[in-house]
């Protein structure tokens, strides 16, 4: 088959695809990988065909904006920035790609030029969700920071708020451009772009197991679980040996990590210093910008730009993190209790939902303190109730191979 594989994001939103693209060249398949070109040499790395939608620069605007994790803003950043600049561009290079009864497409429901393409063009397109919050339902809602809606509400008020979230918030966003587009396509003018078109007809896959998020009513009727993709860059080759070394030097650390993109986590660090001081813990600082770290670490705790999380998490004692899917799933796999401090996107909902399974707790932004940080950690890690249930819920991923089945559906797209 003649697959296109297209997303658009952070690393915690390529990486899923890059897995998927990866295992496909496996099984034999042409593969092209559409994003923007900031992740070209990522693509190249793993030997895949790679194509570049929108431009570098856009993507740097989306990555260093400010308030790319403002709760109440950053969906416009995201937005503005980057998926909706991409939509002509990728329309595009999608088109000049497709091998007529060969192609099948894949995508991220962001990238609305595969959608796009499918509805032009009736090209077999499934849609592939990393995060359960992207399929939305009106039974569980999603949980969020600005708009924390009680599950006890009526059924009919909780369809009313995705109603007037993409009425009021992201219709007004997407679609003056997108049915701009549209209109030129020769194609009618759609609404409710997020809950109700942008997922393909065809297929809709979502990457996690449904004791993770539970399929409910309203999903897409076509929608299938595979599971936790668990990607990671270089996670094939040898740790370190600076590395190991402290891991293995005294007792586990905890590691400390925010999200890829996140740039002002100076308070982020400095309390997680003072807290493993507090109680006496090692710790493992994990960021690609070293200006987030304080200048002087005391012994025992270190830190590394980057480290594959398949390395070191089943020899650590916690991961404390912003809550990005990925990281999610790392640390539920290798059977470790986790911290998070959620500030926007899925994070909250992914927050919510390891606390529900027992594995972990959260903590709001505005409570990042010192003495709450400690009586979180402790917690954490001495109580042998979220120890037990990390084991538990790690046994989950025994003789499975989620990228394998979610190979598998899209052949039958064929």
């Amino acid at each position: 088959m003649n697959i296109l594989v297209s997303t658009l994001g952070s690393y915690g939103d390529v990486y899923p695809f890059i897995g998927l693209s990866v295992q496909l060249s496996r099984r034999g398949h042409n593969v092209t990988f559409l994003t923007n070109p900031f992740f070209e040499k990522l693509a190249r790395k793993y030997d895949l065909n790679f194509v570049p939608i929108g431009t570098r620069q856009q993507y740097e605007e989306f990555s260093n904006h400010p308030l790319l994790f403002d709760p109440r803003k950053s969906l416009s950043v995201f937005f503005k920035t980057l998926i909706i600049p991409s939509i002509r561009p990728g329309y595009k290079q999608i088109c000049e790609r497709i091998q007529p009864d060969k192609t099948a497409l894949v995508s991220a429901n962001t990238v609305f030029a595969a959608r796009l393409v499918q509805e032009k063009h009736k090209i077999p397109t499934i849609t592939v969700h990393n995060i359960p919050m992207a399929l939305r339902s009106a039974y569980e809602l999603s949980k969020n920071r600005m708009f924390p809606i009680p599950d006890w509400f009526p059924l009919a008020i909780k369809r009313f708020y995705w109603w007037v979230a993409d009425k009021a918030v992201l219709d007004p966003l997407i679609c003056p451009e997108l049915n701009a587009f549209r209109k030129e396509l020769r194609l009618a003018p759609a609404s409710r772009i997020m809950t109700k078109w942008s997922n393909s007809p065809y297929m809709v896959i979502g990457l996690f197991p449904p004791w993770f998020a539970h399929p409910q009513p309203d999903w897409p009727p076509e929608t299938r679980l595979t599971g936790f993709p668990l990607f990671d860059e270089d996670q094939e080759a040898p740790t370190p040996p600076e590395i190991s070394a402290f891991v293995d030097e005294d007792e586990p650390p905890i590691v400390f990590m925010p999200a890829s993109l996140m740039q002002q986590a100076e308070q982020f660090f400095n309390v997680a210093v003072q807290a493993c001081q507090e109680i006496g813990q090692r710790a493992i600082l994990l960021s690609r910008y070293k200006h987030q770290i304080p200048d002087h670490l005391p012994e025992g705790i270190q830190h590394f730009e980057y480290i594959p999380l398949k390395h070191i998490l089943p020899r650590v004692k916690a991961l404390v993190h912003q809550g990005g899917i990925g990281t999610c799933a790392q640390a539920l796999r290798s059977g470790i209790p986790q911290l998070i401090r959620p500030m926007a996107y899925d994070q909250f909902d992914n927050a919510w939902r390891l606390k529900q399974l027992g594995v972990g707790d959260w903590i709001n932004p505005e409570d990042w303190q010192v003495s709450t940080v400690t009586v979180k950690l402790i917690e954490i890690i001495s109580s042998s109730r979220i120890h037990d249930r990390c084991q538990a819920v790690s046994r989950k991923f025994e003789g499975i191979s989620p990228l394998i089945e979610t190979c598998k559906l899209i052949e039958s797209a064929q």
